[in-house]
């Protein structure tokens, strides 16, 4: 990831703190989800998943059910009704994390990502996409 994609996340990230960007990221998420998935990566994985959005202003967090079947995702706004494993992220580190800025490690490690379910498939949740990954720091 350049720097500049770098720069242009932080940016988005810190719009989401508004009510009016926050929502046009909600509305974006699932094309974004589609774009990401690394089909190869979930070969022969058949999976519920539910990603929850925290929200910036304390409202509860948009969740979505990201159905696994096939080496496809599909993406459906609202709770899963077994998700295998979930992951709860703010929506400013989304950004920061599909342009390269964070890490999910980084993330985790913090306490900004959160994994629950199954380990092994919580652990793996973050590989289904192609996330940039950050060689030099930011």
């Amino acid at each position: 990831m350049s720097a500049l994609s770098r720069r242009a996340g932080r940016r988005l990230a810190r719009l989401d703190r508004r009510r009016a960007p926050h929502w046009v990221i909600l509305r974006v998420i699932p094309r974004a989800i589609a774009a990401r998935f690394d089909a190869s990566a979930a070969e022969g994985l058949q999976a519920t998943l539910e990603l929850a959005i925290r929200d910036p202003q304390g409202r509860p967090p948009a969740r979505f059910e990201l159905a696994i079947a096939d080496a496809n995702c599909s993406v459906r706004s609202g709770a899963a009704a077994r998700p295998g494993a979930r992951a709860v992220v703010g929506s400013d580190d989304l950004i920061l994390l599909a342009s390269g800025v964070a890490t999910w490690p980084e993330l985790l490690s913090s306490g900004r990502f959160e994994l629950s379910g199954d380990p092994f498939l919580a652990l793996r949740f973050a590989s289904l996409f192609k996330l940039p990954v950050r060689l030099e720091p930011s």
